[in-house]
C-alpha cells in the first residue's frame, strides 16, 4: 500500500520539477478473478493484478496524461510524456485548480472479508451449483458469470490532497435460454454489490429460469399510445443513463445535453426527486473520493420536479465557479489509471412515493408492464426508442403473457412530466435505487 502512495507522491513531485504548473496522480491496486459458466461447464477462470498509476500535469490550463501499468517503472520518464503533453497543447484559462484538501467520509459497507477471501475454486463451486439449480422443464441454457475482486486506490496532487480508499466488489450475471421445440426465449439479469449480504443470488437465478420459460409464450403487442409501468433495469437507462447523465456538467456547458437550458426550470411532476449520492452504504460506486480527490458527497439534481444540480469534476466546477460534486470518473471507471478524467454519475436515488406496484397495475386497463431494454437514450435531445427486452401485457389491472417485438418510443422530459405515480417500496439495479414508475402514456410499435 505505501508503495503506491509513495509513487503517486513522487510522480507528483517529478511533474513540478520539470515545469508543470500543477499535477496529480491517481493509482490503483485491484486483484480480479473472474469465472464464466456456460451449458453446466466451467469456460474461463482468470486472476488478474492490476496495478499502476495515472498522472496528469497541467501547463498554463492544458492537460497532458500519462500512465505506469508496473511498479517498476522509470517514473520521470512516465511523468515526463505527460508534462511534455501539456506544453504540446493549447492553453486553457477555463481551468482553475485541481482539489484541495478536504476531510473524507469513511462510507459504510464498502469492504467485505468474506469476498475479498473468497478463491477460485469457491466461485468455480458457487457457478456449477447455480447453473445447476436453474435447471428445468424447457431450460434450455444457462450461462453465469462471478466476478470478485479488492482493490486500493490513491490519490495525490500539487494542493497536498492525499487519500486511500479501500474496498470489494461482487459481480453476479446469469442468462438463461428456454426452449419449446423451434421457439426459444432468453432472460437476464445481473448485480454488482460490494458486500455478500447485499445479493441473494439462489433468487435471481431461479426468477431469471422462471422468466425464460414464461417467455416462451410471450406475444407481440400492439401500436398505439398506451400507460406503461417501468420498472428494474429499463429504469437505469431512462434515469441514470438519461437524467443523470444528462446533467453532466461538462455535456450542459458544451451545450450538449438535453437539459443544457433546463437549470433551474420544471422537467417533471412536483413528486419527483432525483439524488446522485456517493456516500450510499454498501453502493456500487460509494467511496470516500473521486478519482481527483474530491470527497464523495450527496447532490440533488432534481428536486420537486425542478432541476438543481449538476455533476461537477474540478474542471467544470471551477470554469462554472461552483465546487466539485465528487463526481470525477475515468473513462474506464473509478478502477482506471489509464484513462483520461471525465464526469460520471455515483448511485443514482429516486425517492420514493406512496403507491403500491398492485395499485399501479390497477389503473392500467389497457398497457405494459416494461422491465428492461438494452437500449439508452440519445443525450442530445432525449429521445429515447427502445426494444423491449422484458416486460409483460397488462389487461384490466392483471398481468398476462409476456411482450416481444414490441418497441416503445418517449422523450425524457415526456417521461418525467407523464409521472402518474410512484411505488413506494424502492429496489436495487446496479448503481440506481428507484420505485417502480407508472407513466400516463408512451408510444409503443409491435409488428402485431
Amino acid at each position: 500500500m505505501k508503495v503506491l502512495l509513495d509513487l503517486c507522491r513522487r510522480a507528483v513531485d517529478e511533474a513540478l520539477r520539470l515545469g508543470a504548473d500543477a499535477a496529480d496522480a491517481y493509482g490503483v491496486d485491484v486483484e480480479l478473478q473472474r469465472v464464466e459458466i456456460k451449458k453446466g461447464e466451467v469456460k474461463a477462470s482468470n486472476f488478474i493484478h492490476d496495478v499502476g498509476v495515472g498522472v496528469r500535469a497541467i501547463v498554463k490550463g492544458s492537460v497532458g496524461y500519462s500512465y505506469a501499468a508496473s511498479l517498476d517503472v522509470d517514473l520521470r520518464g512516465v511523468v515526463g510524456r505527460a508534462v511534455k503533453a501539456a506544453r504540446a497543447g493549447p492553453p486553457d484559462p477555463d481551468f482553475k485548480e485541481l482539489p484541495r484538501p478536504s476531510s473524507y467520509t469513511s462510507p459504510q459497507g464498502t469492504y467485505d472479508d468474506e469476498i475479498a477471501s473468497l478463491t477460485p475454486e469457491e466461485l468455480i463451486d458457487a457457478g456449477l451449483s447455480l447453473a445447476k439449480r436453474a435447471q428445468a422443464d424447457k431450460v434450455y441454457s444457462v450461462n453465469i458469470a462471478l466476478e470478485s475482486s479488492r482493490f486500493t486506490r490513491f490519490v495525490a496532487n500539487s494542493n497536498g490532497v492525499e487519500g486511500v480508499d479501500e474496498g470489494t466488489y461482487l459481480s453476479f450475471s446469469v442468462y438463461v435460454t428456454a426452449r419449446d421445440g423451434a421457439n426459444m426465449s432468453s432472460s437476464y439479469d445481473g448485480d454488482i454489490v460490494r458486500t455478500m449480504k447485499d445479493i441473494d443470488v439462489e433468487s435471481m437465478v431461479a426468477r431469471v429460469a422462471q422468466e425464460a420459460v414464461e417467455g416462451l409464450k410471450a406475444r407481440p403487442y400492439k401500436t398505439a399510445r398506451v400507460p406503461a409501468v417501468f420498472s428494474g433495469d429499463v429504469l437505469l437507462a431512462i434515469i441514470v443513463e438519461g437524467v443523470a447523465s444528462a446533467l453532466n456538467a461538462d455535456l450542459v456547458q458544451r451545450n450538449r445535453s438535453f437539459l443544457a437550458a433546463r437549470l433551474n426550470q420544471r422537467v417533471g411532476v412536483e413528486e419527483l426527486t432525483v439524488v446522485d449520492d456517493g456516500l450510499v452504504e454498501g453502493g456500487p460506486l460509494t467511496g470516500k473520493f473521486d478519482v481527483e480527490g474530491s470527497p464523495r458527497q450527496r447532490t440533488v439534481l432534481i428536486e420537486r420536479g425542478v432541476v438543481k444540480g449538476l455533476l461537477h469534476n474540478s474542471y467544470t466546477a471551477g470554469k462554472a465557479g461552483a465546487r466539485s460534486t465528487g463526481n470525477a470518473s475515468r473513462s474506464g471507471g473509478s478502477l482506471d489509471f489509464r484513462g483520461q478524467v471525465t464526469i460520471a454519475p455515483s448511485n443514482v436515488r429516486v425517492e420514493a412515493g406512496d403507491w403500491s406496484l398492485d395499485e399501479m397495475l390497477s389503473e392500467v386497463k389497457d398497457g405494459l408492464l416494461i422491465l428492461n431494454t438494452f437500449d439508452s437514450p440519445n443525450i442530445a435531445s432525449g429521445d429515447l426508442s427502445a426494444l423491449i427486452a422484458q416486460g409483460y401485457i397488462i389487461e384490466k389491472g392483471e398481468l398476462k403473457s409476456p411482450v416481444k417485438q414490441t418497441l416503445f418510443a418517449i422523450n425524457v422530459v415526456d417521461f418525467l412530466k407523464g409521472i402518474r405515480a410512484l411505488g413506494r417500496e424502492s429496489s436495487k439495479h446496479f448503481n440506481l435505487y428507484s420505485p417502480p414508475i407508472l407513466v400516463s402514456e408512451v408510444q409503443v410499435s409491435s409488428k402485431a
